[in-house]
């Protein structure tokens, strides 16, 4: 039997709103490292009420199969980053796929096409949805949760992007610290003796 045929379809009401947002649920289904958002915090960011908005545009699609849901991706073009940084640059973000290089391709390329016609010439990504956001993927530690701010996706992600043409730009570590149990002062100690031969490391009480 033939497999119900790809499609990729903008997000243009609640309903598909919510089917954009929960596409993760699906995704990271029994993966006990994978720590879910906050469903209202997630709409958030896509409400046009939200402060990003005021000088971003942003377009959200969904890939389908038949009935069932086998991807997201956003197209983001921030004004601000463009004209900050002199740099015709969209991002994608909000990147979801099952392993299956067709979707994730079919994903990149539909928001590659709408950043082009915004008059950008590059694609950055993961963007969700600006460097004050998590953003880029994760390449390694995938037998822990990820820190504050910090994203976390299945394994074969880099390869899904790397296999549309992508490359890597640069490196994020995220640091995991234990805090003694011998209040604030310890915390400061600690800290201070954790940035010892790293002038770059600054801590505060």
């Amino acid at each position: 039997m033939t497999s119900p045929a790809l499609q990729i379809d903008e997000v243009r009401n609640p309903k598909d709103l919510m089917t954009f947002v929960r596409v993760p649920w699906q995704i990271y289904q029994g993966n006990p490292y994978w720590v879910p958002p906050l469903i209202k915090d997630h709409l958030s960011k896509f409400s046009p009420r939200h402060p990003f908005h005021s000088h971003a545009d942003m377009i959200l699609f969904l890939a389908t199969r038949g009935e069932k849901v086998v991807g997201r991706i956003a197209g983001i073009i921030d004004h601000r980053y463009v004209e900050y940084h002199q740099e015709r640059a969209g991002f994608f973000g909000f990147f979801e796929s099952i392993e299956d290089p067709v979707v994730a391709e079919a994903l990149l390329s539909r928001v590659c096409d709408w950043i082009k016609t915004h008059g950008m010439v590059k694609m950055i990504g993961p963007m969700n949805p600006s460097t004050n956001d998590e953003c880029a993927l994760l390449i390694d530690g995938f037998d822990s949760s990820p820190m504050l701010m910090m994203p976390y996706n299945p394994p074969y992600y880099p390869s899904l992007v790397e296999g549309f043409g992508l490359k890597k730009a640069m490196d994020l570590y995220a640091i995991g610290w234990t805090p003694p149990s011998s209040g604030t002062d310890g915390w400061t100690a600690s800290l201070r003796g954790s940035g010892t031969g790293n002038p770059g490391f600054t801590s505060v009480p």
